[in-house]
């Protein structure tokens, strides 16, 4: 009997057989006990969680990390939420990237349910004037007592279906938004950018929603003005914008921007290719004192890999420049006129290329009268150092408005041109140095097969191939051991 268990345990099987089971057991174990100290060295924060995802999804960039380490001044993220929602799937991709503001010791993150604390709201904003409601996050600076709101649906980039005109999230742009709101929240001035109005120009709140918000997030003010109606230019006014005019100005406005130029203000002229094409002679004229003149064309691409569909939609180079410190090409413009640059060099005014087309592009002039077509390389942004006034100022000068439209937000390939410009009104503000914060787009990272050959070859490596392989090693192993 002795003999038979000795034999049994003897067995080659029984010896494999309890190898295979200590060494399952001794993977599980070294697992738990892995899992546990990783749980808890997490809790104590002396290792991160890993963010895996292909952009980084969960995690904040090292702008952002430069931007709350530097901090000097104590900042307060409410998240009015309550514990279902802070808890829920959904919002872990924003907690996890609120969570890491709040390892900086100069920013603390409360996740507050208001209807639990109904006082709330009203310590945070006594005046009442930022209208926060629940399932806002609010950005305090306890210092200047500055407070920026952002609503959840800030935090993402919307686009809409055209067919089925079903609304999705394409991109994450959170973090530039919390980073915007603490810069905003911290400094003790924010300059203020005003649209211009009273020359049809399209609306910030209907048509350029988008823009505004980028800028906000770049600590930047936005504010509506009428020169005609206002007769001068405002005395916070960092940058006056003019976006897509369709009429001319007046000969009054004229002189106030000439004036607030010389005075060492700042100002962008965003320009579309009209089908109207009505003449901007006031325009053209107080262009000129810098250099520039406008082309009444339209580009066209003839180049098929430097258009989208339309060559009308063409693909601009922009590089980078002393100006603008980062490479944007290719930056996609739809119905843009070119920029000329006046022979008349001034040693007071210093005009910098910013973008420009190809050499197969093509400046359709719109009106027979306005000449022959404009052939090879053509300018579509300028940037105007000027030094003939009393201070230095800058003018900026672009063929094109819709590119940071509420439209062109819809369309993924528009953000370099968000980012572009944002990047040029840092020049404006001398503030370089200042890199933009590109949004994270949700789409999951795709691999483009380039033939059907490819992609029957790579089917049939996966569908049989590959099947076979793991079935064949495993009638191996199973005829190996059988023989045990």
């Amino acid at each position: 009997m002795m003999n038979n268990k000795n034999n049994f345990f003897n067995k080659r099987s029984v010896k494999h057989g309890s190898l295979s089971i200590l060494l399952i057991v001794a993977v599980v174990a070294i697992a738990v006990i892995i899992n546990l100290f990783v749980g808890m060295v997490q809790d104590k924060g002396i290792i991160k969680k890993l963010d895996l995802t292909p952009n980084s999804l969960y995690s904040i960039g090292d702008i952002s990390k430069g931007v709350v380490n530097g901090l000097k001044e104590d900042v307060i993220i409410y998240a009015l939420f309550d514990s279902a929602t802070i808890n829920s799937i959904a919002f872990s991709q924003i907690k996890s990237v609120a969570d890491q503001y709040g390892q900086s010791k100069h920013v603390t993150v409360k996740y507050v349910d208001p209807d639990l604390s109904p006082g709330l709201i009203n310590s945070i904003d006594p005046t009442g004037l930022k209208n926060i409601q629940k399932q806002d996050f609010v950005v305090k600076c306890l210092k200047t007592k500055k407070i920026k709101v952002l609503t959840y649906a800030q935090l993402y980039n919307d686009v809409t279906d055209q067919t089925t005109g079903q609304v999705t999230s394409s991109s994450f742009i959170g973090e530039q938004n919390f980073t915007g709101a603490i810069n905003y929240v911290t400094s003790e001035k924010t300059p203020v950018i005003y649209f211009t109005q009273g020359h049809k120009e399209p609306t910030v709140e209907s048509d350029y929603s988008s823009l505004k918000t980028q800028l906000e997030a770049n600590n930047y003010e936005v504010k509506t003005i009428d020169l005609l109606t206002n007769n001068k230019v405002p005395a916070d006014a960092a940058i006056l914008l003019v976006v897509s005019p369709q009429v001319d100005l007046a000969v009054a406005e004229k002189q106030l921007i000439k004036n607030y130029i010389g005075n060492g203000g700042n100002v962008v002229f965003l320009f579309d290719s009209l089908e109207a094409n009505p003449k901007l002679t006031q325009f053209q004229d107080l262009l000129s004192n810098y250099n520039v003149s406008l082309d009444y064309d339209k580009i066209k691409e003839n180049d098929l890999n430097r258009y989208l569909q339309s060559p009308y939609a063409v693909f601009i180079d922009a590089p980078q420049s002393d100006i603008v410190a980062q490479d944007f090409t290719p930056l996609l413009l739809l119905n843009s006129r070119s920029i000329k640059v006046l022979v008349n060099q001034k040693d007071y005014i210093t005009v910098t290329p910013l973008a420009m087309t190809s050499s197969t592009a093509v400046g359709e002039q719109i009106g027979k009268s306005d000449g022959k077509n404009i052939n090879g390389v053509m300018d579509v942004a300028v940037a105007v150092d000027y030094k003939g006034g009393s201070a230095p100022g800058k003018v900026l000068v672009m063929g094109n408005g819709q590119f940071v439209s509420d439209s062109a937000s819809q369309v993924p390939y528009y953000q370099n041109g968000f980012n572009f410009f944002t990047t040029s009104l840092n020049w404006m503000m001398d503030k370089q140095d200042d890199i933009v914060i590109n949004s994270k787009s949700l789409d999951p990272a795709l691999i483009t097969i380039s033939s059907d050959a490819k992609a029957n070859t790579i089917a049939i490596l996966i569908i049989v191939v590959l099947p076979l392989i793991i079935f064949g090693f495993g009638i191996f192993v199973w005829l190996r051991r059988r023989h045990l």
